[in-house]
């Protein structure tokens, strides 16, 4: 079942398990039902069929993923309904795949590790592009080294490709306020927009200015990889939306699930003039770990990349995940992070990124 199934990223979801996996049925969960029921049509195949599932109804969730193998959630925004769709999961006793992005749910759905462990469930979290791609280049990185220092993630969205409700509230959610970093060994709070860097994507992104953002990597990589660095910083373009995002947060004085959902859903409607033609630029967003440390002794700086549309790299993950359980790849019991499953095979994985032209590109060789 692929909950949020009719939105932008499930809908590509379900497209991957259509054409890769070896699911008897993939079931399109969403509460858009004309929409849904024309989506599943125009798809032609007998394995795709749709069900009618409103996340926020509790009891019909839990009976609706009775008898599924595997459940791959990807409504966001995941700081409104992420931590509910994998309590339902476990109440039902289903394995559980997400994209969560948000760095406080990812605190809440670890904190389930032990439920996850005792019902003998796999729960792979954060198993987008970033967080997800992100965490796998870092292990990747790391498992090269016998010392890691720090682990940097970067990413970069063009705000040319397709926008939504749920990306914009929690890109919203990400750049108010503080949000956690891992620094010195210690987790701390940050600014949230502060940091400006400018980092150099794999083309056509180029370099690109970044700032510190809520996100997942931090609060999880130092969990399984030891560093005494864990950071994020991301960004959009054009620059001026992140200057306009400093000043909407000073304009709301009062922070609340409905100014802020009020405020995304205005801009919302004018964001194809914020973002600019898109005639002069190659429309791709991209994602970049690098990670320092030693190795027999020597400094050595390594970095890995990817570049393409978010939709693909997002959905691509969250399916090659759910089949690796499925097909008992991934049997680890608990709650974990891609960097954290001790059976998730990186080798097993990116080669099932290969197969959809997805390729893991080394920015930058090692440095004595």
């Amino acid at each position: 079942m692929v909950l949020g199934g009719c939105g932008e990223i499930g809908c590509s979801v379900v497209r991957d398990l259509l054409e890769t996996s070896r699911f008897s049925k993939v079931i399109v969960a969403d509460c858009r039902e004309e929409y849904g029921l024309r989506f599943v049509e125009g798809l032609g195949s007998r394995k795709a069929v749709f069900r009618k599932v409103d996340v926020k109804d509790k009891e019909g969730l839990v009976e609706s993923l009775k008898g599924v193998d595997v459940v791959v959630n990807t409504v966001g925004p995941f700081f409104e309904f992420g931590t509910a769709a994998a309590q339902a999961a476990l109440e039902a006793g289903v394995n559980y795949v997400d994209i969560c992005d948000d760095h406080d749910v990812t605190e809440n759905l670890l904190d389930l590790n032990r439920l996850a462990e005792r019902e003998g469930l796999t729960f792979i979290i954060n198993a987008g592009a970033s967080p997800g791609l992100t965490n796998i280049m870092a292990k990747m990185a790391a498992e090269r080294l016998d010392e890691v220092e720090s682990v940097n993630v970067f990413w970069y969205e063009d705000t040319g490709e397709t926008i939504g409700y749920g990306q914009l509230a929690h890109w919203a959610h990400i750049t108010m306020g503080k949000v956690p970093s891992y620094v010195g060994g210690r987790w701390v709070l940050v600014k949230a927009l502060t940091g400006r860097e400018e980092v150099k994507f794999p083309e056509p992104c180029g370099v690109v200015p970044v700032y510190h953002v809520g996100h997942p990597e931090p609060v999880t990589i130092p969990r399984y990889i030891e560093t005494s660095e864990a950071t994020c910083k991301g960004g959009i373009l054009p620059e001026s939306n992140v200057t306009l995002t400093k000043a909407v947060e000073k304009l709301l004085f009062i922070k609340t699930s409905w100014s802020i959902r009020w405020t995304c859903k205005f801009f919302l409607k004018i964001l194809p003039l914020l973002s600019g033609s898109t005639g002069e630029r190659e429309v791709a967003s991209a994602f970049r770990s690098d990670v320092k440390g030693k190795k027999r002794g020597r400094m050595v700086s390594l970095s890995y990349a990817i570049v393409g549309k978010v939709a693909k790299l997002t959905s691509a993950p969250a399916s090659i995940t759910a089949q690796m359980i499925s097909e008992k790849q991934v049997e680890s019991s608990g709650v974990f992070p891609p960097e954290g499953c001790p059976d998730l095979n990186v080798e097993t994985f990116t080669k099932e990124l290969k197969k959809r032209n997805i390729e893991i590109v080394e920015m930058r060789k090692a440095e004595g």
